[in-house]
């Protein structure tokens, strides 16, 4: 049999004979253990729910001082790095609080996450604010950065301790890289901590060249890079920190934290009160202007006079599937979008900012934007030179038209069926649309089409809402609820009323990582609309977040939706959970046509129906990841023994009958963990979990069904989602 499992050819000891098979003796009992709590209830959140507000305020008090004089310092310089440095301090600050550092060891890894890219304050902006990836020599230039850093801090602290953590942040486990000779855990507690929460933020952040992660794949590359760039205890215990608390690195508290970096009011009173009815006139111009921008219908960039981007609106986000947050602080480019003449010709060093400022005129003329593995879009673009009372350029407005006749999602929803598909209290669609439409999008993704994504969310204690303020003022929220959703949603998103007070947002063509930012931003909009009929108070809700994966059907990906939903509620509420590694389905064979005496032909060959998923992660975070594959499926759980475990659930066959009921088919499913074997394993290897299938159809007559062998193919693709392994080859000699 070939091994396809990766192995590490550097490290040269390996584990002796006899240890290995006592090892395997006690993981039999742990699995045992293990699995045995499967057939237990989820446990609710045990921490006290002021956890959260404890660490942020003691990161308040860390980060006064030149601590955060040099992040203010850092904003101005690239504000999306001083971004990035304060979700990872958040992280570093949460995770600090779960393993009960002492407060000197957590004010020192704290501070070194907040400024950790300090020292980029010294990198050129051609080379910081480049929107795309850089060159070996700009790369060489960037890695300097960490010397400026430890140049800066040096010149303003004389803690050694504080200066140790920075200097090794970059340095790996296994010591090839920064790390002066020390690897493992002679390295700095916090500098290893710092390693692993500033890749993680990097993998599920957006950037110009890379779509951001899912989390679950994100901790998958954590796991594989343990032993060698990262603490292989600590990468499972800050998975275990998601798993437990994943609001710790949730936008709430974030953003909150932007609020608390741009409200010091420590020195108020050299100032004098700028609150007068002229700045009020400007901020109301303002937020007219603002939502004028977001909801045009033509994609708008703002950039300065330099060519830095400093608006970003959500057409342009649709046109170029580049997000804002990856975007602005960046230097203008016609690349960066991949904007091409008509004749698909690319100027040398061609740049509409630039052609526009250098004439002074009016640019217009019409290009296309292409995009990987499909049609160019064609646009109209004008790019304008924006003046003012002194002399000179403030910067530029560039304003593209789609000029393509693509009908959308929403546009064929309000025009076909309008009142049998719309809630009457609302205005949005109505429960039986939403269920037609993703049947749609999930049978299309199967098949290989594009993804979609699916936030579920539901307003907060609405029972209370009624009962205080009356049914009226609940109807009121209602529909103020669902007017949010409808605002923040995008051409071809479908909004829809689910039941009572739970709503749900089908995005197509979108990721999980993308879909959880939209979710926060629609979270912070609703906490922040206030309501007529509640005093002018406002509501809150939770969201829960997940993508299509291989394997799906709409009902477990309705219920993956449901169960992050739930989470987030018993998590505090007000909050956004992810869930689902957003894997791309494999496209199947349909089943060949058979003649009447096929019916008496079995339709799975031998080995079919058994086999093993291999996947990077340890057995107690394969169990996880089994809980939630059990959960959404509605499996029911038949026996737990040692390291065995025996299910029912239904699958759906799209070759039987039309009517649900004779798509179903009842399958039992036999799963035994054990550790993954691994050709050449040494102490420092990562471990793995080998899951072996077996799957046979509870009814006999099943077993001639010609759709038993798709059944097969789902079970098989969803478990290989959900544990995020490989199929290992069982017929290979």
């Amino acid at each position: 049999m070939t091994d396809i499992i990766p192995t590490d050819s550097e490290i040269s000891s390996e584990i002796e004979d006899e240890s290995s098979i006592e090892t395997v003796e006690i993981g039999q009992h742990r699995v045992g253990r293990l699995l045995a709590g499967l057939q237990d209830s989820a446990p609710s959140a045990s921490e006290p729910k002021n956890t959260a507000e404890r660490f942020e305020n003691e990161l308040a008090v860390v980060r006064l001082g030149m601590a955060a004089s040099l992040f203010y310092a850092l904003r101005t310089k690239h504000a999306p790095t001083a971004a990035h440095c304060l979700r990872v301090a958040i992280s570093c600050s949460a995770w600090a609080e779960r393993m009960g550092l002492d407060d000197a060891a957590r004010d020192r890894v704290e501070v070194a996450a907040l400024l950790h890219d300090i020292g980029k304050i010294g990198i050129p902006d051609r080379i910081l604010r480049k929107p795309g990836k850089l060159t070996v020599d700009e790369q060489l230039i960037m890695d300097t950065s960490v010397q400026h850093g430890l140049g800066i801090l040096r010149g303003c602290t004389s803690d050694a301790a504080l200066l140790e953590i920075f200097a090794q942040a970059n340095s790996w486990y296994e010591g090839r890289r920064d790390s002066d000779g020390r690897s493992g855990t002679a390295l700095p507690l916090g500098s290893r901590m710092l390693s692993i929460a500033d890749a993680f933020d990097s993998m599920t952040t957006d950037s110009v060249y890379r779509r951001a992660m899912s989390r679950e794949r994100a901790i998958q590359q954590l796991i594989d890079g343990s032993f060698k760039q990262f603490d292989p205890e600590l990468a499972l215990d800050f998975n275990h920190m998601l798993e437990d608390r994943p609001e710790m690195l949730q936008g709430a508290i974030l953003n909150r934290w932007l609020q608390h970096l741009q409200r010091d009011n420590s020195n108020s009173f050299w100032f004098a009160n700028p609150i007068n009815d002229e700045l009020e006139t400007q901020q109301g111009d303002q937020l007219f202007y603002k939502e004028l921008v977001f909801h045009l219908h033509d994609a708008v960039v703002f950039t300065d006079s330099v060519g830095t981007i400093g608006q970003w609106n959500r057409m342009m986000e649709q046109l170029t599937s580049i997000s804002a947050s990856s975007i602005i602080g960046q230097t203008w480019s016609n690349e960066c979008i991949r904007l091409r003449e008509q004749d698909k010709s690319r100027r040398e060093d061609g740049s509409l900012v630039e052609e526009c400022l250098s004439s002074g005129q009016v640019v217009t003329r019409p290009m296309l934007v292409e995009r990987p593995g499909a049609e160019p879009i064609p646009v109209h673009v004008q790019a304008m030179p924006i003046t003012g009372p002194n002399p000179g350029f403030y910067g530029t407005v560039l304003i593209f038209r789609d000029l393509s006749d693509q009908a959308n999602l929403e546009e064929k929803v309000e025009s076909l069926h309008q009142q049998t598909t719309t809630d009457v209290l609302t205005g949005v669609s109505n429960r039986s649309h939403f269920n037609t439409v993703i049947e749609d999008l999930t049978a299309k993704a199967s098949k290989g089409g594009p993804s979609f994504s699916l936030i579920i969310c539901d307003i907060d204690h609405f029972k209370r809402v009624n009962d205080v303020h009356g049914h009226p003022a609940g109807d009121e929220a209602l529909i103020s609820f669902a007017s949010v959703l409808s605002v923040n949603s995008r051409d071809g998103d479908l909004v829809a009323r689910y039941g009572g007070e739970e709503f749900l947002l089908l995005t197509a063509n979108c990721d999980n990582a993308t879909a959880a930012g939209r979710a926060e931003s629609i979270r912070q909009a609703v906490e922040n609309t206030s309501i007529a009929s509640l005093g002018g108070d406002c509501v809150t809700a939770s969201f829960g977040v997940t993508e299509f994966q291989s394997g799906d059907t709409h009902e477990t990906v309705l219920a993956r939706a449901d169960r992050a939903l739930l989470k987030a509620k018993d998590n505090g509420r007000n909050r956004v959970i992810q869930l689902g590694s957003g894997s791309v389905a494999i496209p199947r064979q349909s089943a060949p046509k058979r003649g009447w005496k096929g019916w008496f032909e079995s339709q799975i060959s031998s080995g079919e129906n058994e086999f093993d998923v291999v996947t990077r992660v340890p057995i107690d975070l394969a169990i996880e990841k089994l809980r939630g594959f059990i959960a959404d499926h509605q499996a029911e759980i038949i026996r737990v023994e040692e390291n065995h475990v025996s299910l029912r659930l239904n699958a759906i066959s799209q070759q039987a009958g039309r009517r649900r009921a004779d798509q179903q088919i009842s399958l039992r499913v036999e799963m035994t963990l054990s550790e993954a074997a691994v050709e050449n394993a040494t102490a420092l290897t990562p471990s793995k979990t080998n899951v072996h299938i077996s799957l046979q159809p509870i009814r006999n007559r099943d077993r001639r069904n010609a759709g038993l062998k798709t059944c097969y193919e789902q079970v098989q693709e969803s478990l290989k989602s959900y544990l995020m392994g490989e199929i290992l080859d069982n017929t290979a000699g």
